[in-house]
């Protein structure tokens, strides 16, 4: 099992009430970009003269994120963010809402989001903060299924391989609060033509105690954004 393709973080395990209070509770985790673009270029850096060695995947947010509507107008060109069309908890691959009109969704013409396969095409090549955030809610008086749901964010390359980018997992049980929710994140340079996509998987699919969190802060989401190249940023 390598690094990027899990993530546990006991401490980003959080309760619905602390989630009011936390980083969690919000849709749009882009304003990381600030505070990653040092770390990016620096792991840019790593990853291109240690043969492809990849940071570690964060997990969990390092700030209360901004609405849609701040995002910087750079990151909107540069960067999608969808949220799932379906709340049920089951064996699939994910379906996306790609729809800008859509309160909380970012889909720059960078993208091109194909409804028939879900899959997410990159249209220009670069290096990818990559992030996913799942959330999953008690929806029965009591929800005694103990379950493991886990989301995979992963890329074909180019040999039409299946390559995992990133795994968010949770483990509930009776013993969770109403939600329980996971944040994770990482860099990968991606060619253009580039596909991702997202599978759920659980180890009791007919359970239906617990569904994604619906409420209306959309904490379940999927986006990425490029980081600018040395020569964009000396253009800037």
């Amino acid at each position: 099992m390598t690094a990027l393709q899990h993530s546990r973080d006991p401490e980003s395990l959080l309760p619905a009430a602390a989630g009011r209070a936390c980083p969690c509770r919000c849709l749009d985790w882009c304003l990381l970009a600030g505070l990653c673009a040092l770390a990016a270029a620096f792991a840019g850096l790593v990853f291109y003269s240690n043969g492809g060695a990849l940071p570690l995947p964060l997990s969990r947010p390092l700030g209360t994120p901004q609405p849609a509507a701040a995002l910087p107008q750079a990151y909107k060109e540069a960067g999608a963010q969808m949220l799932p069309k379906s709340y049920l908890i089951t064996n699939k691959l994910m379906e996306w809402e790609s729809d800008p009109r859509v309160d909380g969704v970012v889909f720059s013409s960078n993208f091109n989001y194909d409804t028939a396969s879900h899959k997410l095409g990159v249209k220009v090549g670069g290096l990818y903060f990559i992030y996913v955030q799942l959330a999953v809610r008690c929806t029965a008086s009591t929800c005694r299924a103990n379950q493991t749901v886990q989301v995979i964010v992963s890329h074909m390359d180019s040999g039409n391989n299946r390559r995992p980018i990133l795994t968010v997992s949770l483990d509930l049980s009776s013993k969770s609060q109403d939600t329980v929710s996971r944040f994770s994140a990482a860099l990968q340079p991606l060619q253009k033509g580039a596909t991702l996509d997202v599978r759920m998987e659980v180890d009791k699919p007919g359970s239906e105690d617990w569904q994604l969190d619906q409420n209306t802060k959309k904490v379940n989401f999927f986006g990425l954004f490029r980081l600018p190249s040395s020569s964009e940023v000396a253009e800037q």
